[in-house]
């Protein structure tokens, strides 16, 4: 019953489950209906308990939807309990149809804001308590105003009991199909007997024909053990037992109530009822209140459990201690590191039983000054040293709820954390000269590598002026057009070691027109591919567009991201490049080609070395993919601008340059990442080469 009870568990079911289970209901609200009528003084106008009430509401709460098929099932099931019992057709059919919209009230009542009934805690009862008592009213009035017209009754006694009747039904039998499974508790199968047994000899000896003592209140005693230790299902259960037990050996004559039937039926029953509320509210709100204290009980001990843990296994020494009386601390939390520090192996058993005595001649943890703050309970920090280790102690004080200070020492290893600071200085200082290393390595091969490719380019530049045959002319521009790639990749990783080189000599800055070293730049991007006429368009200000810094940093940016958007921009296209100075903020520099675009899923790559697009058009481009690494790393670290790239992956791709006004401080560097304007992922090892086949097989 993990969803809210029987209830629940029909709820959910299956159509043919679910039909079956409410029928089986239905029927037996008919035939407790029968019963009750039967077991009633022939006199009586209604029947002292009415346990059909709570069948016939549990009946409709299972029905899914505006449950009226349930509820006029259940007005003619009980219509024919009323009439098997012995009374007349049309006070039978009104009867039922009084207890049909009951229980339909009662199932709306209980629904409001969810599909299904529950009774896990204090607010569910709480909500049955109005359900039940909305429903005996309504069933008081229409029942009520029923046995007044046609069998002459008193309304209001009548109204009064038939109130009391079926609340007293509706506390006592719906529980047990409400309470959920979740809420089940452990007991002992001993205890378990004997409180069954208190339950029936206490019930059995107030209520057995021949005494007459007062003694209603003693089951309650049982019921009691019941709600403290049982789960509310068993509770239920007791409930309707008692019930029905008070209620037959009252009609015997047993029982402080059969006294008062010299003064008249109505008397015995209105003093049953009412016994049989009292017992169903304090039974039902104790149990309650138990399963909740149960959860907060439940959760607290796990909040402990994970701070004990967290506590237990931190590297920073923890200790807790409740003061007792102003004259004890009893530890309730202590880790190994603050055991170390105040030279315990483990915590001795009498500190959190017992606790320790605080009195001058007394010592607590050993430690003068830890022992002097907890007196005069002064927070603060404290140094001590133990074993050639020094502690930093921070003290505190804090209130609780129930009125006792609680006392927090936290422990730091200062020993140890010098060590660890030292250790990762050392790391620092490895790591930092294994970098001057790589980067002097990497200067003096490219260094190293520079002489003989320029001895490669010049020789190429002499044989291509020189009159060759067809085939001796076409090596000679192969020779010369790698040995150019190759200086190009010599050149990009000089200046990448230059970006990443600690103390690097900056260069000195100054004024620049920004408008017009774009214009330089743009020419000389034009010429890069004359043979396949793309225009670049510059728009810039009239007046001087003026920041201050290193005009060869500024110019190898431009350089390069136009040198990006030239070679993907198809021949005889246009490459865009706009400069916005609007007086305030950064010179903003925008380059706009209409390329294949960079996809989606490779703009967050784009600044990685080396790092190239893998579609075809993107293959057919030669390139290193260093050439965006060494803008990022320029326009971030010496420039202090920012660089974005946008890209709708098959039109073109935008380049945002934010340009400062004043020269930026340099900052460190660390190695750039994202490639050139459409590039990402390392180059294809073959794409140079296609190139040269092609040209070759001309």
């Amino acid at each position: 019953m993990g969803q809210g009870g029987l209830v629940g568990q029909l709820f959910y079911a299956g159509t043919t489950a679910r039909r079956l289970g409410i029928a089986a209901l239905v029927l037996l609200a008919g035939a407790v209906s029968a019963a009750s009528v039967l077991v009633s003084p022939m006199d009586a106008a209604i029947a002292a308990w009415w346990p059909a009430a709570g069948v016939s509401a549990v009946a409709v709460l299972a029905s899914r939807g505006p449950r009226v098929t349930a509820a006029l099932a259940i007005a003619a099931v009980t219509a024919a309990g009323n009439a098997i019992g012995g009374r007349e057709l049309l006070v039978a059919v009104l009867f039922g149809l009084a207890n049909a919209a009951e229980a339909w009230l009662v199932a709306w009542i209980l629904t409001r804001g969810s599909p299904v009934a529950r009774l896990d805690g204090l607010r569910d009862v709480t909500r049955l308590l109005i359900a039940a008592t909305v429903g005996a009213f309504g069933i008081g009035v229409l029942a009520g105003g029923t046995a007044w017209a046609l069998l002459g009754s008193d309304f209001l006694s009548t109204a009064l009991s038939l109130f009391s009747s079926h609340a007293s039904a509706l506390l006592i039998v719906m529980p047990l199909a409400l309470v959920s499974s979740r809420l089940t508790r452990r007991v002992h199968p001993v205890e378990a007997v004997l409180q069954v047994s208190a339950v029936c000899v206490m019930v059995g000896y107030t209520f057995w024909p021949g005494n007459v003592l007062p003694l209603a209140f003693l089951p309650f005693i049982a019921l009691l053990w019941a709600a403290f230790r049982f789960p509310t299902a068993v509770v239920a259960v007791e409930l309707i037992a008692t019930a029905a037990a008070t209620t037959i050996l009252t009609a015997a004559g047993g029982g402080p109530f059969a006294v008062f039937a010299d003064d008249g039926q109505r008397t015995t029953v209105a003093l049953i009822q009412v016994f049989l509320l009292v017992y169903a509210i304090g039974a039902l709100y104790i149990s309650a209140a138990r399963n909740e204290w149960a959860n907060v009980v439940t959760q607290l001990d796990a909040r402990e459990a994970l701070l004990r843990g967290g506590i237990i296994s931190s590297d920073t020494g923890i200790l807790v201690a409740e003061m007792l009386d102003g004259e004890r601390l009893r530890v309730v939390g202590v880790n190994a590191t603050a055991l170390e520090a105040i030279g315990h192996t483990e915590m001795p058993s009498s500190w959190g039983t017992a606790g320790i005595w605080m009195q001058r001649d007394r010592v607590v943890f050993g430690v003068r000054e830890l022992d002097d703050a907890i007196r005069a309970r002064r927070p603060g920090r404290a140094d001590i040293e133990r074993d050639g280790r020094r502690f930093d102690v921070d003290i505190a004080f804090h209130a609780q709820a129930g009125g006792r200070p609680v006392a927090t020492l936290v422990f730091t290893d200062v020993t140890a954390r010098n060590a660890r600071e030292q250790l990762a200085l050392r790391v620092a200082d490895d790591l930092r000269r294994l970098n001057e290393q790589k980067d002097d390595f990497i200067a003096s091969v490219s260094h190293e590598l520079r002489t003989p490719v320029t001895s490669i380019l010049g020789f190429a530049e002499q044989l291509e002026e020189s009159r060759l045959s067809e085939q001796d002319q076409q090596a000679t521009r192969i020779i010369s057009r790698n040995a150019r790639r190759l200086a190009d990749v010599i050149q990009d990783v000089l200046e990448l070691s230059k970006l990443s080189a600690v103390g690097a000599e900056p260069r000195t800055a100054g004024p620049i027109d920004l408008g017009l070293l774009v214009r330089q730049c743009a020419e000389d991007a034009s010429g890069l591919s004359p043979e396949r006429e793309v225009r670049v368009e510059v728009t810039a200000p009239e007046h001087p567009a003026i920041v201050v810094g290193v005009v060869q940093d500024l110019a190898r940016v431009f350089a390069n991201v136009l040198s990006n958007a030239v070679k993907f921009s198809a021949a005889g296209g246009t490459v865009a490049i706009t400069v916005d100075d609007h007086g305030a903020g950064p010179v903003v520099v925008r380059v706009v080609d209409h390329g294949p675009g960079i996809p989606a899923a490779d703009l967050p790559h784009v600044w990685d070395r080396f790092y190239r697009v893998q579609t075809e058009r993107h293959r057919e481009v030669p390139g290193t993919g260093l050439g965006l690494p060494i803008v990022k790393g320029l326009v971030e670290a010496r420039i202090g601008g920012s660089i974005e790239i946008e890209s709708d992956g098959e039109s073109g791709t935008t380049v945002i340059l934010r340009i400062p006004r004043e020269a930026a401080p340099l900052k460190p560097v660390t190695a750039p990442v994202l490639v050139a304007t459409e590039t990402s992922t390392p180059s294809a090892p073959g794409a140079d080469a296609q190139a040269d086949a092609r040209e070759g097989a001309e």
